[in-house]
């Protein structure tokens, strides 16, 4: 049964990203640099990109450079496109051997050991393929918030003896629009577990998480809390 260690276990494999999406009316604590950013979703809309394809990597080699997700016009898919967005991102791969390597934001690199230097290729700090299949489920360490001016970046290595050739990526997202919190009171409520809400550190935590982008500190002010 599903109390049993091997149901719970099933159980747990089979909860979907979708599951972690928020609703309207969740709390959303986002930790920058200098504090967290809580805002409380309003609206939201689903969206998603599948196919895309980053081409073919080589047996031994990576992809030629960091790949942000651009369309044809150079926009980056992943980053909220406007002020009043935060997309929320999960992404699978059509290949299993793949070692996935991501940089939120940009040149920030996820997943590394602080001991040592994450190189692509590496054992260290990558998602493998075959956990986080194209069809689904989406590893959780797929898992992304992204607003405007602050955006992904990944890298495909194949340390196998095929090549690979047609590395394919699928992105779930949700859209949400969001109200920003900025009620001290209940800025440490939720912050500190009285009320219930996600949070999501924006970057790596060591050295330190990204900056807030200077159009939300505008919009936040004074009211940041570390």
């Amino acid at each position: 049964g599903l109390n049993s260690p091997l149901g719970m276990e099933i159980a747990l494999l089979k909860q979907s990203h979708e599951d972690r999406f928020l609703e309207a009316g969740f709390y959303l604590a986002l930790q920058f640099k200098t504090g967290w950013v809580v805002s409380r979703i309003l609206g939201r809309e689903w969206a998603n990109l599948r196919p895309y394809s980053v081409g073919k990597v080589d047996a031994g080699a990576s992809l030629a450079a960091w790949n942000e997700i651009l369309d044809g016009s150079a926009r980056r898919y992943l980053e909220a496109s406007k002020d009043a967005l935060i997309h929320h991102i999960f992404w699978g791969i059509n290949t299993p051997n793949a070692r996935v390597y991501v940089q939120y934001p940009t040149k920030s690199d996820i997943g590394s050991l602080t001991t040592t230097t994450r190189e692509v290729g590496g054992d260290v700090g990558y998602v493998p393929g075959e956990e986080s299949p194209y069809e689904g489920p989406f590893s959780v360490n797929t898992e992304l918030f992204t607003v405007h001016e602050r955006y992904p970046a990944f890298q495909v290595s194949n340390v196998t003896k095929d090549d690979f050739e047609n590395v394919i990526f699928r992105f779930s997202i949700m859209k949400y629009t969001y109200h920003l919190i900025k009620d001290r009171k209940l800025l440490e409520q939720l912050l500190v577990g009285g009320k219930t809400c996600r949070k999501y550190t924006m970057g790596p935590i060591d050295p330190q998480p990204t900056t807030v982008p200077n159009w939300l500190q505008g919009l936040v002010g004074d009211k940041l809390i570390r």
